[in-house]
């Protein structure tokens, strides 16, 4: 394993409770017989449909784990009681159909009100109560048009905590005792800067006290599903340092996502090349004892990815029409691939895709920017690491070996990065 930078004192204090940390709720593992085993998609479909048959076939035959979601507007109307919790129970429902084997989530934000506020079955209890919108220390709202949850009101977080369960209550239709929705994804989740500001116009002391808060829900909500005996769990985006893993696996929540994972602020955002040293230290986050026993999802780009949305640095074109995204993640499959089996382990998932759309995973849309039949290299057969990935000594590269196949990671050239296979 790489050695990593010094950490602070205060790192290593959350690192020192989160290795003592117990989860009852058992890491989702994957087999390593081929590379679709390690796979899983994060998409939200629009609002205006759902998904089609063919959208849902292509889910279910290429991933073994998906998080779901869409927007409010369209078919959400919780007027006319079609709200998101049932739009993606419903497609989740046709998922399991065809595939009872795979892992679905939901996807929540657990900063401000969207989705809860306009078209949740809990939107109404959410409007009755003002007073759960978090207000800066000059006792304004932080935010009048989209209001942030106040965590410091124990009835919000109450509150909260019951909206993210209970969607994990229904169960697959003629299956009682088998959940429809396995986990639940938290986006929006707090990095170590909001500690001394957690929202504009709010001061150190009560910032800390927010941060506190938050992680607080996160372990409430993960507790309930503990409670509940069907090994559902919680997954916190934003694993991006020392610090986020230490916070995240501290809160007992056993699941996290390396969300910007080699891109944004691991390159030099104007040649597109990596930051060698943060993409070393990323490297022994990933493979530290820290969360060597928890699920790490790893957001795989179609890198480099400079700015978001989809935004290649200055000395590159950008693809822009589905053909062209299409052909730019797979001609990279192999090199991002790389770059993720190099710290992969059994509890850890490879998300690969341009951004967060449904069909930015699923093929054969006009709108598509996976290819129609997928990644062939997809079906290549894996088998388990023989080993961790080491640092070649005096060099930015990295090696590992699998049983069928061979990895290599060069930081000073992203595209000769490559995993190659002994039969495929």
């Amino acid at each position: 394993m790489v050695q990593s930078s010094p950490t602070s004192t205060a790192v290593l204090v959350l690192l020192v409770a989160a290795a003592q940390q117990v989860h009852s709720a058992t890491p989702l593992a994957h087999p390593w017989d081929s590379v679709k085993d390690v796979m899983g998609m994060h998409g939200k479909w629009s609002s205006a449909s759902l998904p089609t048959d063919s959208d849902v076939k292509f889910v279910a035959d290429h991933y073994p784990m998906a998080t779901l979601g869409t927007g409010c507007g369209g078919l959400i109307n919780k007027t006319a009681g079609f709200t998101i919790e049932d739009s993606v129970q419903a497609v989740a429902a046709r998922v399991k159909a065809a595939n009872p084997s795979i892992k679905i989530g939901m996807y929540w934000r657990s900063d401000f009100a969207l989705e809860i506020a306009d078209c949740s079955a809990f939107s109404g209890v959410w409007a009755a109560h003002p007073e759960w919108r978090l207000l800066n220390d000059a006792g304004q709202p932080v935010d009048g048009t989209k209001y942030y949850f106040d965590y410091l009101n124990p009835s919000f977080r109450a509150f909260f905590a019951q909206v993210l369960v209970n969607v994990t209550r229904a169960t697959v239709p003629g299956k009682p005792s088998l959940p429809l929705i396995d986990y639940i994804y938290v986006d929006g989740v707090p990095g170590e800067s909001r500690v001394t500001e957690f929202q504009t116009g709010i001061g150190s002391k009560r910032s800390a006290q927010l941060v506190d808060a938050v992680y607080a829900t996160y372990a409430e909500i993960q507790a309930h599903l503990d409670k509940a005996g069907h090994g559902q769990f919680a997954i916190l985006n934003g694993m991006d340092t020392a610090w986020d893993a230490a916070r995240h696996v501290s809160s007992g929540v056993p699941a996290t996502m390396f969300d910007h994972w080699t891109i944004l602020q691991f390159l030099n955002r104007t040649t597109g090349a990596f930051n060698e040293a943060m993409m070393d230290e990323a490297f022994s986050v990933a493979q530290s004892e820290l969360v060597s026993n928890i699920t790490v999802q790893y957001k795989g780009w179609v890198g480099p990815i400079i700015h978001q949305k989809d935004m290649y640095p200055p000395n590159m074109k950008t693809p822009t029409t589905p053909a062209e995204l299409q052909a730019a993640a797979l001609e990279r499959f192999n090199s991002e691939l790389a770059i993720f089996l190099l710290v992969a382990k059994t509890t850890d998932w490879w998300v690969y895709s341009w951004f967060w759309g449904f069909y930015d995973y699923v093929g054969g849309n006009p709108e598509s920017s996976v290819p129609v039949d997928f990644f062939p290299q997809a079906n290549c057969k894996l088998g388990a690491p023989l080993g961790q990935g080491k640092r070649v000594p005096g060099t930015w590269t990295y090696t590992r070996k699998f049983e069928h196949a061979s990895v290599l990671v060069d930081l000073g050239n992203r595209t000769a990065s490559r995993v190659d296979f002994v039969d495929c």
